[in-house]
């Protein structure tokens, strides 16, 4: 009876209500989630452009970003899937940067995003830190080496590559001389630096770049043939990033809102117009930074600001639409008893991440 009624219950509640940070059963916040899917069915890019028009409008007004909620309601207006009808899509790469801990559920986001990114997917690039003994991946536990195994068996497209190849000796070097041979202070630039880098070197027209905490829970098509690419919108605001972004690209930012999406494509060329010096250029903007761990830089930001100055008519504005989640344990253990898909125990969203900092059973798992 006890498995039954939660059954039920995730089968018509909303999806907060049961794998939300912030549990909310308000009048607002049950009307938000009718407008979300509702929204969701129209897909109207028309939609999409005329409130960005009144949300500029409105910003220009206050001299400012608007409020969050506001912020919400914008993004929920763009589609999910701008590029919907586009025929003949180009094949992209798929990288996913991880660590051990995300072998938790490395292999549902890899099937999450085979399933729901309607560009073909040339290569499955998976990075991870190098042990000290530079023989393969910086792992604690040896099970660890055989769930990674099995996962790169299971595909014939997958490459695994370790940070230190992906960086380059220009980044290394200044990890060195910035943190010495460890990495304890290094871990977010780190981060920034391998995503762009690996977009770099891509020799697919684009990389869609994935965190590894994050599934895909609709599909999108990210690249059409002529270089428009999809470009979400979130509802989060980081105002250091945009700081550093106008002070290192002389990027200004009219539409007042974040691409800070844990997942985003990035295409070859305009990566490469950013940082033409490769590893030299992405050094420099690191050493821009007015953070002594480089606290200001924002990989999904900088791109998608760059990309939306400097090439607006290769933006197809989108909506993020994801959902935050500290309770991956109890999503994993409702999807193993109830048989059902990501999709279907979250609906309404496009994406879901379980950031590993805020699970609320980290401390018993050890992460």
């Amino acid at each position: 009876m006890e498995r039954t009624r939660r059954d039920a219950g995730l089968s018509t509640a909303n999806p907060r209500s049961f794998y939300g940070a912030r549990p909310d059963t308000s009048i607002s916040i049950r009307l938000l989630n009718v407008v979300r899917r509702g929204l969701r069915r129209t897909n109207s890019s028309v939609l999409g452009a005329i409130s960005r028009r009144l949300y500029i409008r409105a910003t220009q007004r206050r001299g400012k970003h608007l409020g969050e909620q506001q912020r919400v309601l914008l993004s929920l207006l763009q589609p999910h899937d701008p590029l919907k009808r586009e025929k003949s899509l180009p094949a992209i790469d798929l990288v996913v940067p991880f660590v051990e801990k995300d072998l938790r559920s490395l292999e549902l986001v890899l099937q999450q995003a085979l399933r729901n990114v309607r560009n073909p997917i040339s290569r499955i690039v998976l990075i991870t830190p190098q042990n000290s003994e530079n023989t393969g991946p910086r792992f604690i536990r040896e099970e660890s080496h055989q769930i990674l195994a099995d996962i790169i068996s299971s595909r014939s497209n997958i490459v695994l590559r370790h940070d230190q190849d992906v960086l380059g000796p220009e980044i290394l070097a200044e990890l060195e001389n910035r943190f010495g041979r460890g990495d304890r202070n290094a871990g977010w630039v780190t981060q920034q630096l391998i995503k762009l880098s690996a977009a770099l070197a891509s020799e697919a027209p684009a990389s869609l770049i994935l965190d590894a905490d994050t599934l895909l829970l609709s599909k999108k098509t990210w690249l059409n043939s002529s270089g428009r690419q999809l470009l979400q919108l979130a509802n989060e605001y980081h105002t250091d990033f945009m700081k550093h972004t106008l002070k290192h690209f002389g990027v200004p930012k009219e539409l007042k809102m974040s691409f800070v999406t844990h997942h985003q494509l990035m295409q070859t060329d305009v990566v490469r117009r950013m940082f033409p010096e490769g590893g030299a250029s992405l050094v420099a903007w690191w050493q821009s930074s007015t953070d002594a761990i480089g606290r200001d830089l924002g990989d999904y930001e900088v791109y998608g600001a760059f990309l939306a100055h400097h090439y607006p008519t290769r933006v197809a504005h989108g909506s993020f639409a994801n959902l935050f989640s500290p309770h991956l344990t109890t999503f994993l253990a409702d999807r193993e008893r109830t048989g059902w898909s990501p999709e279907r125990l979250i609906p309404g969203y496009c994406s879901v991440s379980f950031h590993s900092w805020a699970q609320v059973d980290r401390a018993d798992r050890g992460d």
